[in-house]
């Protein structure tokens, strides 16, 4: 191969790589450690078994709850998601460190959490044009069987610049596949006009707490984003406290809409 074949094909490679790296950039797995909260863990108190692993976001391995699959999103023009773990327990601080994962196919986890309390979070910034969303899920435990089940899933939210209405927008809803497209009912997490503003500083502690259909074999997805780019605006989301058990426990069933279980603050000067 000549020298001049070489060194073109060097040059697109180095385009090419150039390219990929850009794309890459807009998508970052970080740490949020400006954020506490005083907030009620109601799936905590359920003696019953739990259909979902890690559902509180205790257990990480490389950046990631462990359990939950979270793919790369893909970011439309200028748009940029980072997936954070959000250290709920006291701004400033990781207190305690990560509980080693419960041994056994049971996996039962710890009922007193030793001083950390992580939540799972989403940040977007708005791009050029169109809509950007990213998710999670997990497959429910083999041990579930077709039937209603108690589900319980916590959110809050805040965002910056954001000038339309209802642009932050979160679910949750269970599919056939890990695909979100599977998903025939989608339960919305945060359902109003505008999500809290950054300089609030505070944001209540939404719980989604339903009787619902799940299937075996079922995927839990959660799904979340910005419907609109509006100018330099950006949303966090943070997501935690989930729970799928059985109504052997006595639970009450009453509540079939949302109730604020807390406060979540952070530091608006805080770069995201």
């Amino acid at each position: 191969m000549s020298k001049l074949k070489i060194a073109i094909l060097l040059t697109l490679l180095l385009g090419l790589v150039i390219s990929l790296a850009t794309f890459a950039g807009g998508f970052s797995v970080v740490k949020y450690d400006d954020t506490s909260a005083k907030i009620k863990q109601p799936s905590k108190q359920v003696k019953t078994p739990q259909y979902i692993f890690n559902g509180d976001f205790m257990y990480w391995e490389n950046g990631y709850p462990v359990a939950w699959d979270v793919p790369t999103p893909v970011l439309g023009p200028g748009w940029e998601v980072h997936f954070a773990n959000v250290d709920l327990t006291k701004a400033g601080t990781r207190e305690g460190g990560t509980p080693p994962l419960p041994e056994g196919e049971a996996k039962e986890e710890p009922s007193d959490p030793i001083g950390i309390n992580p939540g799972a979070g989403y940040f977007f910034r708005t791009g050029s044009s169109g809509s950007q969303y990213a998710g999670m899920s997990q497959q429910v435990s083999p041990k579930l069987v077709d039937g209603m089940y108690w589900v319980q899933v916590h959110m809050t939210a805040w965002e910056h610049n954001v000038q339309s209405e209802y642009n932050s927008v979160a679910w949750y809803g269970f599919g056939e596949t890990d695909d979100p497209n599977s998903v025939k009912e989608w339960r919305e997490l945060f359902p109003d006009e505008f999500a809290c503003s950054n300089g609030d500083a505070k944001c209540n502690y939404l719980g989604r707490k339903e009787s619902v259909l799940i299937r075996s074999g079922s995927f839990m997805h959660l799904w979340m984003g910005m419907k609109f780019p509006d100018h330099n605006a950006w949303t966090v989301f943070v997501v935690d406290d989930i729970s799928i058990s059985d109504f052997s426990d006595g639970i009450n069933v009453d509540v079939t809409d949302f109730t604020d279980d807390g406060d979540v603050r952070w530091d608006p000067r805080a770069e995201r």
